[in-house]
């Protein structure tokens, strides 16, 4: 009876053992396939070629039927659509441009990412249930209204679903059609998304600098950030992500520690993104500025927990388009900076039109400047005091800034432009 006791024991044993050397391996199996990747996308020349590298190892790797890339760029109000198909054993790519139209088919409301959605066979009305990734790898169930317009040019028995944004105008998502179940796919989806999508993107912007007179340095810039520091960090994150992967399956106590490191990783790579972000060209109809500012408002607290309002007392804006995407970008830089250096729990982006003027104002309840009152443009100079990008952007436009700060209160920070300006 002891003897049956301790076989049956050891085969547990040999099973746990099996289960856990099984999952170290997978996770492995990942890492290189993530590693593989991103060596090749070193090589691309542009987006295309980036975006066939990236979809084609997603769709071989996870044994897919189809891939669709979606790519919503806000300020450009522009929907790019990637489809990827195996034939003959090589992924087809193509790429169509969308409307608005697609923009609500595609970005349809998901209260966590990455999920998965799962048809039910054999019901009539052909039910969907869909589930996320928690925290601990795990899937539980949520609720996603998915529109009819996706499910009649998509249908799907499995369908694996990630989303990612690029600094505040691109938003993206990617859908994995008839792909293996369970939590690790989505795991996968969600790191070669997040290390991917930022080699993309800059390689967007750096084309779209090089096709505008005058930015040929900015877009040397982009591309030496993209080669060098920024293809350096993601690498150095990729690393720490497999050895901290590692660690918690071996019940490693090094596990916290190459979490937090990887935390510090993933900071410095969405700085630079901003940093790369910042250097594209804005322009912005004057008809759309504050749809884009109250988007952005709502972004910025979804993506960083801050409570975020936009309010406008005026229902349009008359200003050049150049001069509404310094303005976007002026205020995307105060956020920027309340989210980086002001500890606030709430913040106001705020457009009104006294006295002939346009008035941007982005308030918050932080803990204020290194000063206490109201500063104009030529205190803040006397002084230099005050964030040095925001003021070359507003002496750029010809504008007005002050900036109030009460420390351990709060700042405010206004920007002047006449209606009459043209920059």
């Amino acid at each position: 009876m002891l003897l049956t006791l301790g076989y049956g024991a050891l085969a547990i044993a040999l099973a746990i053992a099996f289960r856990i050397a099984r999952r170290a391996a997978r996770e492995r199996e990942d890492a290189a396939l993530s590693v593989r990747t991103m060596d090749r996308l070193r090589s691309a020349a542009d987006v295309r070629e980036a975006m066939e590298i990236v979809l084609g190892s997603l769709l071989s790797h996870l044994n897919g039927r189809a891939i669709v890339a979606v790519t919503h760029d806000r300020a450009q109000l522009r929907v790019h659509i990637w489809d990827a198909q195996l034939a003959a054993g090589k992924t087809v790519v193509t790429h169509t441009e969308g409307s608005s139209t697609d923009a609500d088919k595609y970005f349809f409301p998901a209260p966590v990412e990455p999920w998965r959605a799962d048809a039910e066979s054999g019901t009539k009305s052909r039910r969907i249930a869909t589930c996320a990734l928690r925290g601990d790898n795990r899937l539980e169930r949520i609720d996603v209204a998915l529109p009819p317009a996706f499910l009649e040019a998509h249908p799907f028995d499995s369908l694996l679903v990630c989303s990612g944004s690029f600094g505040a105008e691109w938003t993206d998502r990617l859908f994995v059609l008839d792909a293996a179940g369970g939590a690790r796919p989505l795991r996968l989806l969600d790191t070669v998304m997040r290390q991917a999508g930022l080699v993309l993107h800059t390689l967007d912007v750096q084309a779209e600098m090089q096709s505008r007179g005058g930015a040929a340095e900015r877009a040397r810039v982009a591309r030496e950030l993209h080669d060098g520091v920024i293809q350096s960090l993601i690498g150095l994150e990729m690393q720490v992500d497999v050895w901290r992967r590692l660690a918690e399956t071996e019940g490693n106590a090094a596990t916290a520690q190459l979490g937090h490191i990887q935390q510090m990783l993933r900071r410095e790579i969405v700085e630079l993104r901003d940093l790369i972000q910042h250097m594209r060209p804005l322009s912005i109809d004057a008809s759309h500025l504050l749809e884009y500012l109250a988007d952005l408002a709502e972004r910025f607290q979804r993506q960083t927990g801050i409570t975020a309002h936009f309010a406008s007392e005026v229902d349009e804006v008359t200003l050049p388009p150049h001069i509404c995407g310094e303005i976007a970008r002026i205020v995307q830089e105060a956020l920027v900076n309340v989210r980086k250096h002001s500890g606030a729990r709430n913040v106001i982006v705020r457009v009104s039109a006294p006295d002939n003027q346009f008035k941007f104002e982005v308030d918050d309840d932080g803990q204020g400047f290194g000063f206490v009152g109201r500063y104009t443009n030529a205190d803040l100079e006397v002084g230099r005091k005050g964030p040095v990008v925001i003021k070359e952007r507003v002496r750029s436009i010809g504008g007005r800034l002050a900036i109030e700060s009460a420390p351990g209160q709060g700042a405010r920070v206004e920007v002047w432009v006449s209606r009459e300006a043209h920059g």
